[in-house]
């Protein structure tokens, strides 16, 4: 009897050091990086960063008054049409501003075009109202548009930023939606010869990114590439002083509002 038992037991032993073997050799064997997931988020946003650098770009514009005013912006078509904030060129010579599209196996070298600023279509809807500006690039080559987030956001979703911070060149970082739908007003105090009125009470994402000045007009885009907004501006008491600055608390004009923005000069994302 007692023989029966022992071996019983020693089965028991057996089976349960067979099944953690089984097991173990499982998680050992699997290989995290094998595929591009969600859950490898380091491998995930640096492939789409990469990406992006095709679509994104810096913008330069030389104003009234003398020196110049950056920013960033996102390429929306193949041909060339580029969205950004409206305060970004709101004040360029001429209509125009200069586009530069960061290497990506030498980031210190750009590729740079003119590109035309479109008169506003002043046709009293809320988008022409908004803090955005369309420009369209001098050149007939090909480009690489960024495609446009249709699924709603959400709270917490993750995700990247791509612009031109105090004018540095085109820079990614992290972001995390903080809030999907904020309502606020937004406007700016004074604009170029009064070409656009920029004063709309709207909804915004807010964002917990690091905004800086030059980050305006580039895009937020979500853990598939796809740009979710427009990075317009960061929290802080008063615009024009730049005072008391809340880091890590930023606003984007949401993707709905601009492919209804674009949609009124024929242009389809």
């Amino acid at each position: 009897m007692k023989k029966h038992k022992a071996l019983y037991l020693m089965l028991i032993v057996v089976l349960i050091i067979s099944t953690l073997a089984i097991l173990l050799t499982g998680c050992f064997k699997k290989n995290i990086t094998e595929n591009v997931t969600i859950d490898n988020a380091n491998l995930v946003f640096s492939k789409i960063a990469e990406n992006l650098l095709d679509s994104t770009v810096t913008v330069t514009c030389n104003v009234s008054g003398g020196g110049t005013s950056g920013g960033s912006g996102v390429v929306i078509t193949s041909d060339g049409y580029v969205i950004t904030n409206y305060h970004v060129v709101q004040n360029a010579i001429n209509g125009k501003a200069t586009v530069a599209f960061t290497d990506k196996e030498n980031p210190n070298i750009t590729t740079r075009y003119t590109a035309k600023i479109l008169d506003e279509k002043n046709d009293g809807s809320q988008y022409s109202k908004m803090d955005l500006a369309v420009l369209k690039i001098d050149s007939n080559q090909t480009f690489i548009p960024a495609q446009i987030k249709s699924e709603a956001v959400k709270w917490g979703e993750y995700g990247i930023i791509v612009g031109n911070p105090k004018q540095l060149g085109s820079l990614c970082a992290h972001a995390m939606v903080s809030n999907p739908k904020r309502t606020m007003s937004h406007n700016i105090p004074s604009t170029y010869n009064q070409v656009k009125e920029v004063k709309l009470t709207t909804e915004f994402m807010m964002l917990d990114a690091p905004v800086n000045p030059g980050n305006s007009g580039g895009g937020f885009f979500d853990s598939n590439g796809k740009l979710a907004g427009i990075v317009t501006l960061r929290q802080y008491d008063n615009s024009e002083a730049n005072e008391n600055v809340t880091f890590g608390i930023a606003y984007a004009i949401p993707a709905e509002s601009i492919v209804g923005y674009v949609k009124r000069y024929g242009i389809t994302m």
